[in-house]
C-alpha cells in the first residue's frame, strides 16, 4: 500500500463543509420539514384522545346534572295516589297496603313490586298499577267475590269464591250460606284454602243450589263430607241422599212442609235418604214411644 492511501494519511471531510450555502439551505430546509411532519404525525393522535377526554367529560357531566335532575328535584315526584275498582276496601287501607308514598320519584317505581304487595290483601284478587302522567299513580284493583260463612265455635269466617279466608272478625251483614262442620281452627285471614276437600265440596253446594234455594236454608253441615245435613230457615233438620237429589226434590220438600203446617205437625227432621222422605214429627201429649212419624213419597 502506497503512502497515500495509508489510514494515517486519508484525508476526512464534514458532509457540507464545503458546500455552497443555497445547498446547505435546502438541506436545512428538508430537516425542517421532516421533523413538522414527525410533529404533525404525533399531534394527530394526541389531538383525538384529547377531543375523546373533552367528550367523555362532558358526557359525564351531563349525565351527572341529569341525575340530580331526575332523582333528586321534585320535577319527577308522584303528587297524587287514588284507586279504583274497590266496595268494601278503604281507598286509604289500599294505598298503605301499596308501600307508596306522595313525593316517590317515578324513576324509582317498582309497579310489579307495588302489585305483589297489594295482592297480600286478602280482599285483593287482582290488582293493576299504572302512572298517568307524571305525577298521578292509579291502583286499580279487583276485590274477592265472598262466597260463604265457615262458622267455627262463635267466629265467622268470611271465605271467597276461591278459597281464600277473606276475614276472621265477626259475621257480617252480607246474605252468604253458613257452613258448618270445616276443621278450621287454626286459619288466619288470607289462608288459602285451596288444599281443603271439604271446601271444594261444601262450595260445589253453594254453587249448585243458587241464591234461590239458599235463601231458605240456615245452615249446611260438612262434619260428615259423605253425608251432610242442614237445616232449613224454619229450623227444620233435613238429612239431603245427595246434592243432585236434594235440588232436585226441593220443590216438593217444600210443598210438604206447607201441608205438614196446614195440619200443624211440627216436624224433628225430614230424612231425604229414603226413596220416600220421612218425617219425625214432635212427639205430643199420649203418642206411643218408639213412633217412626209419617212417610211421604217424592
Amino acid at each position: 500500500m502506497t503512502k497515500d492511501f495509508q489510514p494515517k494519511n486519508r484525508a476526512y471531510r464534514l458532509p457540507g463543509r464545503n458546500l455552497p450555502d443555497a445547498t446547505r439551505e435546502k438541506l436545512r430546509q428538508r430537516k425542517y420539514r421532516a421533523r413538522l411532519s414527525n410533529l404533525s404525525k404525533a399531534i394527530g393522535p394526541v389531538k383525538a384522545i384529547g377531543f375523546t377526554l373533552i367528550i367523555i367529560s362532558l358526557c359525564y357531566l351531563a349525565i351527572v346534572q341529569l341525575r340530580h335532575l331526575f332523582f333528586h328535584t321534585a320535577y319527577f315526584e308522584i303528587k297524587t295516589i287514588k284507586a279504583s275498582g274497590n266496595i268494601t276496601v278503604a281507598e286509604n287501607d289500599i294505598i298503605r297496603t301499596s308501600g307508596i308514598s306522595p313525593a316517590l320519584n317515578v324513576f324509582m317505581l317498582d309497579k310489579e313490586a307495588v302489585r305483589k304487595r297489594l295482592l297480600e290483601h286478602p280482599k285483593i284478587k287482582d290488582a293493576k298499577v299504572d302512572l298517568e302522567g307524571l305525577y298521578t299513580l292509579h291502583l286499580k284493583i279487583v276485590e274477592r267475590k265472598p262466597m260463604m260463612y265457615a262458622k267455627v265455635g262463635s267466629t265467622f269466617y268470611e271465605i271467597s269464591d276461591d278459597g281464600i279466608v277473606i276475614s276472621t272478625e265477626s259475621l257480617g251483614d252480607r246474605e252468604l250460606p253458613i257452613i258448618t262442620g270445616l276443621k278450621l281452627q287454626t286459619i288466619r285471614s288470607g289462608d288459602s284454602l285451596s288444599e281443603d276437600d271439604s271446601f271444594y265440596i261444601a262450595r260445589n253446594w253453594v254453587e249448585t243450589l243458587g241464591g234461590k234455594i239458599l235463601e231458605k236454608i240456615s245452615e249446611i253441615n260438612f262434619s260428615n263430607l259423605q253425608n251432610p245435613y242442614l237445616y232449613l230457615d224454619s229450623g227444620v233438620k233435613v238429612f239431603p241422599r245427595s246434592l243432585e237429589d236434594f235440588k232436585k226434590r226441593y220443590d216438593f220438600l217444600r210443598a210438604l212442609l206447607d201441608n205438614l203446617r196446614k195440619n200443624n205437625v211440627e216436624p224433628i227432621y225430614l230424612d231425604m235418604r229414603a226413596p220416600s222422605i220421612v218425617v219425625r214429627p214432635r212427639k205430643k201429649t199420649g203418642a206411643s214411644e218408639g213412633s217412626r212419624g209419617s212417610v211421604a213419597g217424592g
